[in-house]
């Protein structure tokens, strides 16, 4: 579960990465000033695929994670990446569902 948690809050920080890539592209656009930034397309593209994908490798660690809580089996997980993933997690669902 270590891992699980530690694969996950990566996820979650490309998540972060895809929403500051978004809000960048978007003020591009609008200022039409995009010549003095250099396009990274595969650098961009593994950040716009893991940042869409964070929200279900997320989902399935709270899922478990709940279970786990339910089952009453013993965490070793540090209680501040928990707490981190399950607000990226309310912040995922609002941006991709509302």
């Amino acid at each position: 579960m270590k891992l699980f948690s530690k694969i996950t809050f990566i996820f979650n920080v490309s998540f972060i990465i895809f929403l500051l890539l978004a809000y960048v592209e978007l003020n591009q656009k609008k200022s039409k000033s995009g010549d003095n930034i250099m396009p990274l397309p595969f650098v961009t593209g593994l950040f716009v695929i893991l940042g869409e994908l964070a929200i279900f490798i997320n989902l399935t660690f709270c899922l478990i994670l709940l279970a786990m809580i339910l089952l009453k089996k013993a965490l070793s997980l540090p209680q501040w990446i928990v707490i981190v993933n399950f607000i990226l997690l309310l912040i995922q669902v609002y941006y991709f569902f509302i």
